[in-house]
């Protein structure tokens, strides 16, 4: 029996600009991209929010049926770190599962594959993929929050530097045993290819 506190947090704040429409709503299998975040995280958390933009959250808040909330006003516009922390805040739970509206591809055996491996020596769990990071389909600590906001502070967003310092445990393909998961589709091309 999981006796963590886990908050599932879906990063839907992007503005889609290679898409050429939300993505988020595009449909993969009948349900938009979001939906299949949504459900791959939903068993594992005890919440789950989705960190968006002003832009965006009245459409999430007449389609999803969990908490939407908009980037705190003083990070909007820093990307997905920025939603990271803004789930952080909004719920208080020991563990966060990030995942982004764009990879539909994604399974609830991944997210528990990720949930498997919590252990509080870990600051973080982040899978490698093809020798990528994946920091945003990944676990983090409550306690990097501060890290976060640091790092926000100082106007550095990108996501693969709060790892630096941090005791992360890395996932490789192999661990993980699946690598379509992490398919994101960021152009028209990527959704014609590889889903539709």
């Amino acid at each position: 029996m999981r006796e963590v506190k886990i908050a599932g947090v879906i990063v839907a704040g992007g503005q889609s600009r290679r898409f050429g429409s939300d993505k988020a709503f595009s449909l993969y299998k009948g349900k938009p991209f979001f939906q299949h975040s949504l459900q791959a995280v939903s068993s594992f958390a005890d919440e789950v929010i989705i960190v968006t933009s002003r832009t965006l959250f009245p459409r999430f808040n007449a389609l999803a049926k969990v908490k939407v909330v908009e980037d705190m006003e003083e990070f909007k516009g820093c990307g997905p770190l920025a939603g990271i922390y803004t789930a952080m805040n909004e719920y208080q739970a020991e563990w966060y599962a990030v995942l982004p509206v764009d990879v539909p591809l994604v399974t609830s055996s991944l997210v528990d594959c990720l949930v498997s491996k919590i252990d509080g020596k870990y600051d973080a769990i982040v899978p490698v993929i093809g020798g990528k990071l994946q920091p945003l389909l990944a676990l983090y600590r409550d306690s990097v929050r501060e890290r976060i906001y640091d790092q926000l502070v100082s106007e550095e967003y990108k996501m693969g530097t709060i790892l630096k310092g941090l005791s992360v445990l890395y996932l490789t393909e192999e661990e993980i045993g699946e690598s379509e998961a992490f398919h994101n589709i960021n152009t028209k091309q990527d959704y014609d290819t590889n889903i539709k």
